[in-house]
């Protein structure tokens, strides 16, 4: 799928005023041509499913052998410790309660029960601590989200945004599971010239038609983002930002019951190396929805969510209020309180957060990118393709969602203006 974006028009779509002006002027009416399907969301079965390099190879002979599979990222991102422990390190937190930023996160017992367990079990029969070769992640794709790039607000240190891999997780028998599984890095940059050279790397791909070049040239981005060692000074050498879950691994989707539908996040301690679960980035807690306290704080930052700069502290009016696990319990698919002034506010900041994202904000059925089934290419949700729903609070109001098509004026915006216009722009505060 390629857009051709008349480049007139990007600086509306990114909003601001001085710079966002500057950006129109910058790039008049010349046109900017992106294939989503190579430069933004990579999901093309040729790629997900090449043999290659998303087949674990214990000691690769090549290396492109085994790059993409789960089992060589996660070598990666553990650095010089052994995968296996770090991996398990990573899923025994699913079965016992953690404690996120004061707040209790119970067990997800179900999805540890019936998908990490009997790979273990497996992996043990074969004299092992965890055999990759079986490992339950099939590959959905590459994303390109160059549109969060920061040099202030998430995360640690300055980016040119984010290249994410996804993954859908698996039964034994090798049927998608309801969960997907996310691995989040930076686009290490220094300054907005190394923005636009990422920028450039994602693109110059649009050129090149799916096959064995196209592999070559993604593995090659990939690795600058993903490989061993990227990100000196960092947990590991890694420059992964986070691990994100969408999980739930009964047939259909439950709310309520012992496992709720949850998102969970984790990031590398710099203590330790290892993947701990941290606070639900820019989510507000569930338990705080319909209250006078997120009705509170809509108010009071109401000007910085309308400008898309705000944060969600972790704590507010000296509770915990950044989530430790977005999910639906209580019983939550779109944060709304009585009290709340401006509903765009109010949509903005339930928008940010994992549980309404994904469910009643954006009438989206928990997924943005489906499991998938081998042979399948992962669907993605009308949020990113274009979609209209009616506003959970006001249903007059009808929100039209159309994230790639945002993405792709994003990104030609990048191609086509100077370093000095990009350097002024605010980060974006949206995450997902």
């Amino acid at each position: 799928m390629q857009a051709v974006i008349p480049l007139a028009f990007v600086g509306l779509v990114l909003g601001g005023s001085g710079a966002a002006a500057a950006w129109a002027q910058t790039i008049g009416a010349s046109a900017c041509a992106i294939d989503v399907e190579r430069e933004l969301w990579i999901r093309d079965l040729t790629v997900v499913e090449d043999p290659v390099r998303t087949t674990w190879v214990e000691h690769p002979a090549h290396p492109s052998e085994g790059v993409w599979s789960f089992g060589r990222l996660m070598s990666h991102i553990s650095g010089l410790v052994d995968p296996a422990p770090f991996v398990l390190h990573l899923f025994e937190q699913f079965r016992t309660t953690q404690q996120v930023n004061g707040l209790v996160v119970p067990p997800q017992s179900i999805f540890f029960q019936q998908i990490i367990a009997p790979w273990i079990a497996a992996s043990q029969a074969s004299g092992r601590a965890l055999d990759f070769s079986i490992a339950p992640f099939r590959l959905n794709g590459f994303v390109n989200r160059i549109d969060l790039r920061s040099f202030v607000t998430h995360g640690p240190g300055p980016s040119a945004g984010e290249g994410r891999i996804v993954f859908t997780v698996l039964f034994p028998d090798g049927r998608a599971s309801l969960t997907t599984l996310i691995l989040e890095y930076a686009l290490l940059a220094r300054d907005a010239d190394e923005v636009k050279a990422w920028a450039q790397a994602w693109h110059d791909l649009g050129s090149i038609p799916f096959g064995p070049e196209y592999n070559q040239a993604l593995e090659q981005v990939v690795l600058r983002f993903a490989g061993p060692g990227v990100a000196p000074g960092r947990p590991n050498g890694s420059a992964l930002r986070q691990l994100r879950t969408n999980e739930f691994s009964r047939t259909r989707p439950v709310v309520f019951g012992s496992d709720p539908w949850q998102w969970r996040e984790f990031r590398l301690a710099p203590e330790t190396g290892l993947l701990v679960q941290t606070t639900a980035e820019q989510t507000v807690d569930t338990s705080h929805n319909r209250s006078a306290l997120l009705a509170d704080y809509v108010n009071e930052h109401e000007a910085e969510i309308l400008a898309g700069t705000f944060v969600v502290p972790l704590t507010y009016q000296g509770v915990p209020f950044r989530s430790g696990a977005s999910d639906g319990e209580p019983f939550t698919a779109f944060l709304s309180a009585p009290g709340i002034r401006s509903n765009d506010a109010r949509h903005l900041v339930s928008l940010n957060s994992c549980v309404a994202c994904h469910s009643d904000e954006t009438g989206t059925l928990f997924f943005h990118s489906f499991p998938r089934a081998r042979g399948e290419r992962t669907l993605l949700s009308g949020f990113l393709t274009g979609s209209t729903f009616p506003d959970p609070v006001e249903p007059t109001v009808v929100r039209r969602f159309d994230d790639l098509k945002r993405r792709v004026h994003d990104l030609c915006g990048v191609l086509c203006s100077p370093a000095s216009v990009l350097a002024s722009q605010r980060p974006l505060a949206r995450v997902h």
